[in-house]
């Protein structure tokens, strides 16, 4: 299944989690990120790696 990764922001504009659809619009999963991590580019870019890959090791396609 392919499924569409979703920025979550909080009201400050720090990333809180990325949630990914399939492409009906349907939720599939959300993948959190941790409090405690530093938010700049550099564990952004890292964590949404993370998240993607993730989700192709439970086998879904992830949208570019």
């Amino acid at each position: 299944m392919r499924v569409i990764p979703t920025d979550v922001l909080d009201k400050d504009g720090n990333l809180e989690k990325i949630e990914y659809y399939d492409e009906l619009g349907g939720f599939q999963f959300q993948a959190m990120w941790d409090p405690v991590d530093e938010q700049n580019a550099d564990n952004r870019r890292e964590f949404r790696e993370w998240a993607n890959n993730m989700a192709k090791r439970m086998d879904y396609e992830v949208a570019k």
